[in-house]
């Protein structure tokens, strides 16, 4: 999972605001052609949109290493929340008045990418409203808030401008916190419940990682710990109201419904499918996978259970013979303790090693700044596993491969169990499929193709698409596996093709849950039985997903459909070119266009060649702001 931005989790998770410097890089070329008046119009009314309102979500602004608003902190007063629908309002107006027709192909897109943008914000701010109803918003912002100024390496020149940053958004905390007391009302009892499993994750941030950190820069050293020490009060109180004054009152509902999951859905995904298109597509590619999962594992079934008859047909089949196959499978796992070090050690320098040898894509350098680290505590178990990318104007910056620790079961007893069961989902072949997906090939090498692409202008650098990234992480597993990286293998390929099955899955709990009409006890064992009978998850694994469905809307959706447009073109592809197509020539021309909606991708693939013009635009302000 790429990592879901503070805001617009509640929208594509990838919302990003961001001042450009240029509004499109240009090709590779000596002399870049001049953009055309009307690439430049457009460009002009986007550098001021982003500009307009870089400083109403400086958050954002902070995690895209855009720096001139790192001291502020955002504000959902009533006041503000109409003067912010004012401004969308107005470049709505101007957005739509751009000849489409005149601009360049990439111009078009990065249009498309504004517009979807800006329709998205205003849908936050008028018919979701996050901010008054879900302690998780505010949780988000905080936690990202601190850590995004913090990423700076801190023996950097640019370090002490980052901390006299922080200790000015320090100051702004507490009211940032009181604002988030007199806003919620009603928060869904799922929402209040994990906010208060996550938030001491922020008092972690203050109480441990700030102390050394401020010790780099002696001159602010007393101020920062004078102004943590009010953050850290303020966060313990807070701690407190959301533990005894909103959790008895946390009796909202997490469900969108249909008409507002389906604006939603429509705006993450930045895609011409429509929800029943796509829950078809999601049946249908559950039931092929799972038929093909029996295949494989029959043969596997006889040797390690030859005294096992079974006389089921059908579904039922299946879900004996393969459940007892991957049972047993999943009893090859890490040790509590040695998880992260066999991620990190083990199995990764082994998938390196193949897509090396196999050539379906080349790596980044190996010195680029790629890391392997735990998940920041105020976002740790929201999944497991994310992959946070460098900002789009500070691309040397680590990239971070974030693993989560082992859930608790809230009892000595109960964590050995709860422990038991998330290893064995993610035992030695799981593992495997869970590092490509995020990282090689999956979102890390995306990101690094992305951000040094010539032909990805800032705005597809910064407006990034999950459904693009989640469904080129979901195709490198298929690419990965279907190129022989499980060959000789088949208990690798099976528990792949188990972890395939998330994907469809993940797109069919997204949609019935919200839009059904089921009350949350029949929710709740309809997902889990689906889950675990199934899609043949652990019980741990399934109850989290369920989670993450209640409190992620439309997010678990960005999976299938990602993948499904993205393997579409990579099957008309093949039909175009046919004997001369490669896997590699087609993941180099996927990935250069940047982290744009398939369906965006499909027409820059598909556009008749031409020269590389208009890919200049007027600059603007310098970025750093430094």
């Amino acid at each position: 999972m790429v990592r879901p931005l503070s805001l617009l989790r509640w929208l594509t998770g990838f919302w990003i605001l961001v001042l450009a410097a240029s509004a499109l890089s240009h090709a590779a070329t000596d002399t870049p052609p001049a953009p055309s008046p009307a690439d430049q119009a457009f460009y002009r009314v986007a550098d001021r949109y982003l500009d307009q309102t870089q400083r109403l979500f400086p958050t954002q602004s902070s995690i895209n290493g855009y720096h001139k608003y790192d001291g502020l902190l955002e504000d959902f007063s009533t006041s503000n929340v109409s003067k912010m629908i004012t401004i969308f309002k107005g470049f709505r107006k101007e957005l739509a008045v751009v000849d489409r027709a005149k601009l360049s192909v990439s111009a078009q897109v990065d249009r498309s990418l504004l517009i979807q943008d800006c329709e998205a914000n205003l849908f936050l701010l008028t018919s979701l409203r996050p901010f008054l109803k879900d302690p998780l918003f505010y949780n988000d912002i905080l936690g990202s808030s601190t850590l995004f100024i913090t990423q700076t390496p801190p023996d950097s020149k640019e370090f002490p401008a980052r901390m006299e940053s922080l200790v000015a958004r320090m100051k702004k905390i507490p009211a940032f916190l009181e604002q988030a007391k007199k806003n919620l009302a009603n928060p869904a009892q799922v929402q209040t419940k994990f906010c208060i499993v996550l938030n001491p994750g922020n008092l972690e941030f203050f109480q441990t990682t700030l102390p050394p950190l401020a010790q780099k820069v002696p001159a602010l050293t007393k101020a920062a710990t004078d102004e943590s020490a009010k953050v850290i009060a303020a966060l313990q109180s807070y701690q407190k109201w959301l533990e005894n004054d909103l959790l008895p009152r946390s009796n909202g509902d997490w469900r969108l419904g249909k008409e507002l999951w389906t604006k939603k859905l429509q705006l993450t995904l930045g895609s011409d499918l429509t929800p029943e298109e796509i829950l078809q597509r999601a049946q249908d590619k559950l039931q092929k996978d799972r038929a093909e999962m029996l295949v494989v594992a029959l043969p596997l079934h006889n040797k390690l259970f030859p005294d096992h008859k079974h006389e089921e047909t059908g579904e039922d089949l299946i879900n004996v013979v393969v459940k007892e196959t991957l049972g047993e499978l999943s009893k090859q796992h890490s040790k509590p303790d040695a998880l992260f070090s066999d991620v990190k050690d083990k199995w990764t320098p082994k998938i390196k090693e193949y897509i090396r040898r196999s050539g379906i894509i080349d790596l980044p350098p190996e010195d680029d700044n790629f890391v392997i680290e735990p998940t920041p505590a105020f976002m740790d178990g929201a999944a497991v596993a994310f992959f946070n990318p460098p900002p789009a104007f500070e691309p040397e910056l680590k990239k971070s491969f974030w693993v989560s620790s082992i859930p608790k079961g809230g009892s000595p007893e109960k964590d050995v169990e709860v422990a038991e069961s998330y290893l064995k989902e993610y035992n030695d072949y799981g593992l495997q499929s869970l590092i490509i997906h995020e990282a090689f090939p999956g979102h890390y090498v995306q990101s690094w193709y992305a951000l040094k692409s010539s032909l990805a202008s800032i705005y597809k650098k910064v407006y990034a698409s999950g459904t693009f990234a989640e469904g080129w992480a979901v195709l490198a597993e298929e690419e990965m596996f279907t190129s022989g990286f499980a060959d000789g293998d088949p208990a690798n390929y099976l528990v792949h093709k188990k972890f395939d099955l998330r994907v469809p899955m993940n797109a069919i709990l997204d949609s019935k849950l919200h839009t059904s009409g089921m009350s949350e006890a029949e929710g709740d064992a309809w997902a889990m039985d689906l889950m675990t009978r199934y899609g043949f998850q652990e019980e741990a694994e399934a109850k989290g997903k369920l989670r993450r469905a209640k409190i992620t809307s439309t997010q678990l959706s960005t999976y299938f459909v990602g993948f499904t447009e993205l393997w579409d073109i990579l099957l008309d592809t093949k039909d175009l070119e046919k004997d001369k197509f490669t896997l590699k020539s087609f993941n180099d021309r996927v990935l250069s266009f940047g982290t744009i909606p398939p369906r965006d991708v499909r027409r820059l693939m598909f556009a008749a060649p031409a020269a590389p013009a208009n890919q200049t635009a007027p600059a603007t302000q310098e970025s750093s702001g430094k």
